[in-house]
């Protein structure tokens, strides 16, 4: 059981609802975190800005990125 509950789809602001959707039509869920970091919309922007920024520094080649993405879901049993 989580220990910090995130906001819900119902209480969530109309641009927390479209990220839902963006996670929804990229990943098929929305992602753990997401609702929980939506609960301080400052650190929803921040953490949005760092994974925006490590994603586009292309310090990280794309497949090796996925690499890393597919073998953090299985490590953690998410069924990406």
């Amino acid at each position: 059981m989580a220990r910090v509950i995130g906001i819900t789809e119902q209480e969530a602001t109309p641009e927390i609802k479209e990220l839902f959707q963006r996670q929804r039509k990229m990943f098929g869920d929305v992602l753990n975190t997401t609702p929980v970091f939506a609960l301080r919309p400052t650190i929803l922007a921040g953490s949005t800005a760092l994974a925006a920024g490590i994603d586009t520094s292309g310090l990280i080649e794309p497949p090796l990125k996925y690499l890393v993405y597919t073998k953090t879901a299985w490590i953690n049993g998410c069924p990406f």
